[in-house]
């Protein structure tokens, strides 16, 4: 049986690492973050959309969208990182169901992991079998993130505020993946939930898709 499980946490909580353990051991991986970048290319409806909202201001000469003046705008208007997911999340998720029916059509069993930042708030979490969240400390969060060269710490603080807490993201998982520790010990704690997830994926295999 196929089974769909949900990855998320906040910004800079170590999704990545946790998506390319389940890939290696065997997970056919979904990146909502790439998707974004699709539906936005010149010409197709989010980008016209994007462009009717914020206008011109958001994109370069080649009409290609600037994703860093975008960010500076709606990392500080709530109301407009509201529109621009309302723009964005439908279509995504389109693109999320129609990959997992194509792997779906193809494989009788196996498990597809969609990895989306913003998962629970865009309430896309809904429609997954099982749902995976990365438990990081907000510290740890700001400090792996500084290292990378690539933030300031304002803007670090803005887009995890911009995210639902934490706890209230460990409330609903069905599994939790601890990354409080080293990056050897993420991993392991990845292929750990990994096997329970397949495990979960076997049982319902034989059980006819009954819990």
């Amino acid at each position: 049986m196929v089974i769909v499980a949900g990855l998320t946490g906040g910004f800079g909580s170590g999704k990545s690492t946790a998506l390319r353990v389940f890939q290696k051991m065997g997970a056919f991986v979904i990146d909502a973050d790439k998707l974004a970048r699709e539906v936005v290319k010149p010409g197709k409806p989010a980008w016209r959309d994007i462009k009717a909202r914020f206008g011109e201001k958001v994109f370069y000469r080649n009409n290609r969208l600037n994703r860093q003046s975008l960010a500076d705008i709606v990392f500080r208007d709530r109301k407009a990182l509201q529109e621009l997911n309302a723009i964005i999340h439908p279509r995504v998720l389109e693109e999320e169901k129609r990959l997992t029916r194509d792997y779906r059509k193809k494989h009788e069993n196996g498990v597809v992991v969609v990895d989306a930042p913003m998962m629970i708030e865009s309430g896309s979490h809904k429609w997954k079998d099982v749902l995976v969240v990365m438990n990081t400390s907000g510290e740890n969060q700001t400090a792996r993130l500084l290292k990378t060269g690539r933030w300031k710490k304002a803007e670090i603080e803005k887009r995890i505020s911009a995210q639902l807490p934490l706890p209230k993201k460990l409330k609903l998982a069905d599994y939790v993946i601890d990354n409080n520790g080293t990056l050897a010990e993420c991993r392991k704690n990845a292929e750990c939930v990994f096997r329970e997830i397949s495990k979960k994926a076997a049982y319902l295999k034989l059980s006819g898709g009954r819990v």
